[in-house]
């Protein structure tokens, strides 16, 4: 996990006041990060980012982490943070419906998902205990009946962006990966679409947390997330269009 800060235009003396602190799922960096710019300009108040897989910010947030705001890759963390009442329950909100793909710095074959994965030496995927895309790529390789056969095969991340990175510096031949990710990237023409039908769809909920000192602050940033100019650009960035919340 690693903290990004976006400065925007507050006084040294508003800083606490006027500043939201965010847990991020690391599929959704490049969206969040140009939304927070956004939200900047807009609103004055600035926003600091932290990103890890959904699992870890999880287990932090348990743990007292200082976040105001916690974007997973799933639904059922935020819902759980709602049980425990570390989260407030009117908030959440599905900001995302993540898709997952499989990808490589070199050709494989088109249309063809069992021969990619037959022909590779090393699978990259997201861990699926800590991470919701990992978690999609086991429902996917079981349902195609690999799971059991490639286990040597597979390396893995502790979330999906270390799982890009596998990918990206040829760690690994192929990789599941959140198609945002493929799509901000510089090397995106070797690109298998999984099936929806391989795995359970990718809701990601957004919830404010009881802890926030902010909670009027917080609500505006999600009454932002979630409106509708922003959401068209959540599914410019690689998400499927959107869910019911």
């Amino acid at each position: 996990m690693f903290i990004v800060s976006l400065g925007g235009s507050i006084l040294p003396s508003q800083a606490r006041s006027d500043s939201l602190h965010l847990a991020v799922a690391s599929n959704f960096i490049s969206p969040i990060k140009q939304l927070a710019q956004d939200f900047e300009q807009e609103t004055g108040h600035s926003i600091a980012l932290s990103f890890g897989s959904s699992g870890k910010l999880f287990a932090q947030i348990q743990n007292h982490a200082p976040y105001d705001i916690f974007l997973s890759a799933d639904e059922n963390k935020p819902q759980a943070l709602i049980t425990k009442q570390l989260a407030i329950a009117d908030s959440l909100a599905i900001y995302a419906k993540g898709q997952l793909v499989l990808w490589s710095q070199t050709p494989i074959p088109k249309n063809n998902l069992k021969e990619a994965l037959l022909n590779a030496r090393r699978i990259a995927m997201a861990n699926p205990r800590l991470a919701p895309y990992g978690k999609a790529a086991e429902e996917s390789l079981r349902n195609l009946s690999f799971w059991d056969n490639i286990q040597n095969k597979l390396v893995l991340g502790e979330n999906i962006g270390q799982t890009y990175q596998f990918t990206y510096s040829k760690n690994a031949d192929i990789g599941f990966v959140a198609l945002s990710q493929v799509l901000s990237g510089d090397k995106n023409e070797y690109v298998l679409k999984l099936p929806k039908s391989l795995y359970n769809d990718i809701n990601q909920a957004a919830v404010t947390l009881s802890r926030t000192q902010k909670p009027v602050l917080a609500a505006s940033f999600m009454a932002f997330l979630m409106r509708a100019d922003n959401q068209a650009k959540i599914v410019g960035s690689g998400y499927a269009n959107k869910v019911t919340n």
